[in-house]
């Protein structure tokens, strides 16, 4: 059995270490990784979350939730799998602008705001029978077994939204550009 979410960082051993436990935008390193950087959105709209995601996000079960998934992709190979929830009721108030991304970042908008607030980072390993490994392969992809993922909370003006990114193997092979 695979450990729930957690604040402490994976073992410094890890390397998926650096990219889990950096702070900024994913997205801005990637980038600064990559020749050519592409958002794929593969899904967007009305769901019901996980238990999880119920709780992170204050609901009521069986509440439906806003979804969006997208593969981050860098130089052509896809390097990351984003899961983003919010309220239903937050589609027309401080979240409306994620209804409106199409391929481009969240993190454009998340990191340009100064007004929203991002908490701690969580992480965990997703297998095959968790709800994300079964995402990531319902978009087409064909990942491990086993996968690191990372989530956070964001609030804007007390609205909540849950960012989950999960690390598929190729984001190892991003180094620095020179």
């Amino acid at each position: 059995m695979l450990k729930p979410w957690l604040s402490p960082p994976p073992p410094a051993y890890d390397s998926y270490r650096p990219w889990l436990t950096f702070p900024g935008s994913l997205t801005q390193r990637i980038v600064s990784r990559s020749r050519q950087f592409r958002v794929e959105r593969r899904f967007q709209g009305a769901r019901l979350p996980s238990r999880d995601e119920t709780k992170m996000l204050g609901l009521r079960d069986k509440q439906l939730v806003h979804v969006r998934e997208v593969i981050l992709c860098a130089d052509g190979t896809p390097v990351v799998f984003a899961h983003s929830v919010v309220a239903m009721r937050d589609m027309d108030g401080a979240w409306r602008g994620v209804g409106k991304l199409g391929s481009r970042p969240l993190a454009a908008a998340l990191f340009a705001n100064p007004r929203v607030t991002r908490f701690p980072l969580e992480y965990r390993q997703v297998n095959r029978l968790h709800h994300l490994h079964a995402r990531v392969r319902s978009a087409g992809l064909s990942p491990p077994p086993v996968l690191w993922a990372r989530r956070s909370l964001f609030r804007l003006r007390g609205r909540p939204l849950l960012v989950t990114e999960v690390f598929l193997p190729s984001i190892l092979g991003l180094t620095q550009i020179a």
